[in-house]
């Protein structure tokens, strides 16, 4: 790996690291609200979105590591 690629993939990791973290916020429920215009939403509301929000992030952390994996990595 060049110096260019390394530096991206350590970007991709960072990115990586972020996206789970908050993946890993929403299934737990803790710290996890809803504010739409400054009013917070009901729990039901916020139950409604959980899911899609989580395939969203799932999806965001499989683009990163099909570009990981274009670079290199084993996937461990």
């Amino acid at each position: 790996m060049n110096r260019d690629q390394i530096a991206t993939a350590n970007s991709l990791f960072f990115k990586r690291d972020q996206v789970q973290r908050r993946l890993d916020t929403l299934l737990s429920g803790s710290g996890v609200a809803l504010a739409i215009t400054g009013d917070y939403q009901t729990p039901e509301v916020l139950a409604t979105i959980i899911t899609p929000l989580a395939d969203h992030f799932r999806s965001e952390l499989t683009a990163i590591d099909d570009q990981l994996k274009l670079m290199g990595w084993s996937g461990e």
